[in-house]
């Protein structure tokens, strides 16, 4: 066990996709061999779980110190979390299938527990996680930061549109949201809480921005670690798109790929907000569901990812101090010093 631990503490990114795509592989197995009510939730499960226990697994042993003594008692967060996680599963739940009786009431308060944890954790959890994941429960940056992340879906979104008419283009889909101005607030909000704690937001960053893109930052530059998330992140879906799922169309991996460097842009520029990426996730999430798709989507994305490429000069590997500092206090054991503040993406003299 000692020697495991020693492994994981050595090669954590290596170490949080084995256990990430072990645990959520495993999982969807069942349900790729037969479909029936159990697998099914055996699968949301590994949908749920696999990035963010990983995440915790990699992180609690990778510090030593303490974040900050003032952090409130574990149970306490972890309850009150996973009240507000389950009242957002039922309410999206109500909103789209009605819960047919008190036993998939019980089992859906029981999926919430998977988010609490993992919120609990970031907040009250063991020191490495909370040095891991200590800019969730404190975000850092510009708030700025945080409200451009929100919004950028929803300007690519609009541009798209613009494009499309000019250009004559047509529609990929064409949603049909509520006409009533206060029942289609009351959806967005719900689908977004939805989305934000179980499908792409908290479940989902807290491994692909929380963990892996700090610790890729502090051997390769921006570009290549934004690859390689990417492409590990659209291979996690592998089994969602084969048990239908998640279509793992051209359109989609496309468009996630030029979102991704968006994420590490606004990661970096928050100083490791990683708020920012699950924002940002969720925020495309539900704008897809709201917004008519349009051929003109992917252009427009494009020419976001270029611009934040080319501006930041991604190519340019990080500062060492900033790396690390973004990742926590993985590394600091092994003698490696923080520098406080962001400095962007200059070589380090």
């Amino acid at each position: 066990m000692r020697r495991l631990t020693m492994y994981i503490s050595e090669h954590p990114v290596l170490s949080f996709y084995i256990i990430c795509f072990a645990l959520t592989w495993t999982l969807f197995l069942p349900i790729l061999l037969s479909k029936n009510d159990l697998f099914e939730l055996v699968a949301v499960l590994g949908i749920f779980g696999g990035p963010g226990v990983a995440t915790i697994l990699v992180a609690r042993g990778s510090g030593t110190e303490p974040v900050d003594e003032r952090h409130p008692p574990f149970w306490p967060v972890f309850i009150g979390a996973w009240i507000v996680c389950t009242a957002i599963f039922l309410a999206y739940q109500r909103m789209s299938n009605p819960l047919p009786n008190l036993i998939a009431y019980a089992i859906f308060a029981l999926l919430g527990i998977i988010p609490a944890f993992l919120l609990a954790s970031a907040w009250s959890g063991p020191t490495g996680v909370r040095r891991a994941l200590h800019a969730l429960p404190h975000p850092t940056g510009h708030p700025a930061w945080y409200l451009l992340a929100l919004a950028l879906p929803l300007i690519v979104q609009i541009a798209s549109l613009w494009l499309s008419n000019v250009l004559g283009w047509g529609l990929l889909s064409e949603p049909s949201p509520p006409s009533e101005p206060v029942q289609l607030t009351g959806e967005v909000l719900v689908v977004f809480l939805y989305t934000f704690v179980f499908a792409g937001g908290i479940n989902e960053e807290i491994g692909w921005t929380g963990l892996a893109l700090p610790r890729l930052l502090m051997r390769v530059n921006p570009l290549v670690a934004t690859v390689v998330v990417w492409g590990l992140w659209m291979m996690w879906h592998v089994p969602f798109h084969l048990a239908g799922y998640f279509d793992l169309s051209l359109h989609v991996l496309i468009g996630s790929f030029f979102g991704r460097f968006l994420m590490t842009w606004l990661f970096v520029r928050s100083s490791g907000g990683i708020l920012t990426a699950m924002l940002l996730h969720s925020s495309v999430n539900v704008t897809s569901q709201f917004f008519p798709l349009t051929y003109a989507s992917l252009p427009v994305w494009a020419v976001a990812a270029a611009l934040v490429i080319l501006g930041d000069k991604m190519w340019r590997k990080l500062p060492l101090g900033n790396a690390t500092m973004y990742a926590g206090s993985a590394d600091a054991q092994r003698g490696i010093a923080f520098l406080h503040g962001p400095q962007g993406y200059e070589v380090d003299s």
